[in-house]
């Protein structure tokens, strides 16, 4: 008995010598700035909205090149009251991807709406040569997803979107910091975007948060009163809101963070450019593009030759962490799978099974990095 739970013991999965992220390494950090934070917070006495609410979605809109910015509770509330802005109703029909979070598509379910999902390229994102093919008379808008920090060809998607009288909203969750003034014609700045303050993101609160961004006074005043019982001043209720309104502490220290955001940035990038410079050319690997212009959320390569799991399995082996984003993709998930059990996504669902996300966070150290290069190396040869 003593032998087997020796063997059991020693046959367990160790603990990451290397975690995946170590958000304790952010707080050490800033430590300091965030107690000043939650002192003045306390004494200011403004616990709902208010001055750091107000303040962050100012600067966080004019950092990303907005007009304005809306807090709420989550990601999936700012999609959700995004697409309610521009009008979705039930039984409309929404384009976007399947090899996302299932909040992408759960924002659209909740409205009574329909998620039509679309298949991808090899960047992961929405294949817009597929778009029109998809477009029925209940369509009523593309859901772009800006997944892993890269950014959706927007000037080709916005250009079939014009043609078809169909509005755009984007998920821009883990795109927290990517530039998108450099695209062609400003066509990075027209839609509303959604975002995520979840922990693990490029710009993470420390718990839950949400925010929309727009240039259009309609969606932000629909959404200002929809996250707080769809009021228009105290006690006037001019449409059925719900309570999305954003833990206002999260502003405080989401505006300390915001202030480091492009150095993280720059950061992640660096991080991103070396896996790349040293990854290359390593057979069944297939490394990200265009990492300039990603905001570098997530650094997920894919494996070939159906060797994925044997490779995080070795990775895991030598205490190195990494994930899959994300193993089922959606329409295949048991809360979607009924309502398309004919759909076929190609690279979606090939990529999902090859996909694997390495460590990649502002505060990896060099040397970490390096010794997970090594590993792969290793069992590439």
């Amino acid at each position: 008995m003593l032998e087997i739970m020796k063997n059991l013991k020693n046959t367990s999965v160790p603990k990451p010598v290397i975690p995946f992220i170590d958000l304790a390494r952010e707080w050490r950090y800033f430590e300091k700035s965030f107690s000043r934070d939650l002192k003045n917070f306390g004494r200011a006495g403004q616990y709902v909205l208010g001055d750091y609410a107000r303040e962050f979605e100012e600067e966080f809109a004019a950092q990303h090149g907005y007009k304005y910015g809306l807090t709420v509770t989550n990601g999936l509330a700012a999609l959700k009251i995004a697409l309610l802005a521009k009008g979705l109703q039930p039984g409309d029909e929404v384009i976007t991807v399947a090899n996302s979070a299932v909040a992408t598509a759960l924002a659209i379910s909740q409205i009574g709406a329909k998620p039509v999902f679309c298949d991808i390229k090899d960047d992961f994102l929405m294949d817009e040569a597929l778009l029109e093919g998809l477009i029925t008379s209940r369509t009523k808008a593309i859901l772009p997803v800006h997944l892993f920090g890269k950014i959706s060809n927007l000037e080709v998607i916005n250009q079939i979107a014009a043609r078809h009288r169909l509005f755009i909203i984007e998920d821009a969750c883990q795109a927290h910091g990517a530039n998108f003034a450099i695209l062609k014609k400003g066509t990075g700045l027209v839609n509303a975007k959604a975002f995520s303050f979840y922990p693990t993101k490029n710009l993470g609160a420390l718990g839950e948060g949400g925010l929309i961004l727009t240039n259009e006074e309609s969606v932000r005043n629909f959404a200002s009163a929809y996250r707080n019982y769809g009021q228009n001043g105290r006690y006037n209720h001019l449409i059925k809101g719900d309570n999305n309104r954003i833990n206002s502490l999260q502003c405080a220290f989401l505006k300390t963070k915001l202030s480091k955001l492009s150095e993280f940035i720059s950061r992640r990038r660096q991080l991103a450019e070396k896996y790349c410079r040293t990854l290359a050319g390593l057979k069944e690997l297939f490394l990200p593009e265009n990492i300039a212009d990603s905001a570098n959320h997530l650094f997920v390569i894919r494996v070939g030759q159906g060797r994925r799991d044997a490779l995080k399995d070795f990775l895991q082996t030598a205490g190195i962490e990494t994930l899959i984003h994300y193993p089922r993709p959606i329409h295949q998930q048991a809360c979607y799978i009924k309502e398309y059990p004919d759909l076929h996504l190609a690279k979606t669902e090939q990529f999902q099974e090859e996909i694997l996300s390495l460590p990649l966070y502002p505060f990896l150290k060099d040397r970490e990095q390096d010794y997970v290069i090594a590993k792969i190396k290793e069992f590439f040869s």
